[in-house]
């Protein structure tokens, strides 16, 4: 997984749909929309550094180019993941121009428009999925419901174009940040080398840094070794190995970061039992994609669900 994510729409043009189990994703980004809703279990989204926990039935926007993490509470976290482009349906309604409010949904509609978003998301999930028929022309019908509940019941704002055009300048430039970072975080990076490629000060750049990732840059790339950690733990490498390959200088130092992010030694997680989300996938990986007839089969057993 990269630090600034590709989202393909290789199913249906400008949309993607994923059932997705998580135990860590660190601070990323991509220039989707999303949006989370969760099956099973409850996990933390951070978005900015502002934290929005999250059980089932729980949903969450995150706009395009936001920097934002996700982490488990346990090890059954499975999301549906609808990802859109902002020029989705572009000729019918501005997308592209649109914040959408980053909050539990669940707290932002009343009951009977959740239930109704709910039904939405899981016809959309699974017409996408079973790709039967006109599933294309129903999948658009019901992500333009989608937005048509939360444009309508929730206050999202509309940019003006200058506005807009301000804000695709500012996501340009903290692309080629965080892609500068994913491409080194292995290696010693200073802040006055990415200041310099920017043609822009050191105070200014942190001042960036803080304000769209939500942490300081030696936060920000503390989470991206500790990810990169976390995905190698149940190798068979050593924990001297993980670390020097994750970029710690010392392997003192990714301990430091295990206890702070998980209250534990990096010796005492590796003995903890490898998370179901792995037990079907590469055992490094810190995320699960469930495959069509899989997510299919969750989507099936969960919809009606009490």
């Amino acid at each position: 997984m990269i630090e600034y994510e590709i989202v393909k729409h290789d199913r249906i043009r400008g949309v993607r749909v994923l059932v997705n189990a998580i135990r860590i994703r660190s601070v990323h980004m991509h220039h989707d929309v999303e949006l989370l809703y969760v099956i099973r279990g409850s996990g933390t989204v951070i978005i900015r550094n502002r934290s929005y926990s999250l059980s089932e039935k729980d949903g969450i926007f995150i706009n395009a180019y936001e920097s934002h993490e996700i982490l488990s509470n346990d090890s059954n976290f499975t999301l549906i993941i609808i990802q859109f482009s902002g020029h989705f349906l572009q000729d019918y309604a501005p997308v592209r121009n649109v914040i959408f409010p980053e909050e539990n949904l669940s707290r932002l509609l009343s009951s009977d428009e959740m239930s109704g978003l709910r039904n939405e998301i899981y016809d959309l999930s699974i017409a996408y999925l079973g790709a039967e028929g006109y599933f294309r022309l129903y999948c658009v019908s019901r992500l333009s419901g989608i937005l048509y509940r939360i444009l309508n019941n929730t206050d999202a704002q509309i940019l003006n174009e200058e506005e807009y055009a301000k804000r695709r300048r500012s996501e340009k430039r903290m692309k080629r940040i965080s892609e500068y970072i994913e491409q080194n975080y292995q290696d010693s990076i200073r802040l006055s080398d990415i200041a310099e490629q920017e043609g822009i000060t050191v105070t200014h750049l942190s001042h960036l840094i803080r304000k769209h990732f939500g942490m300081s840059f030696q936060e920000y790339l503390k989470n991206k070794r500790l990810e990169n950690a976390v995905r190698m733990i149940h190798t068979g490498r050593t924990l001297s190995e993980i670390s020097a390959l994750c970029g710690f200088s010392e392997l003192k130092y990714m301990t430091k970061a295990f206890q702070e992010a998980f209250q534990m030694s990096p010796a005492e997680y590796r003995r903890q039992e490898v998370p179901a989300i792995n037990r079907n996938h590469a055992s490094d990986s810190s995320e699960y994609i469930y495959s069509r007839q899989e997510a299919l089969k969750i989507l099936h057993e969960t919809r009606y669900e009490p």
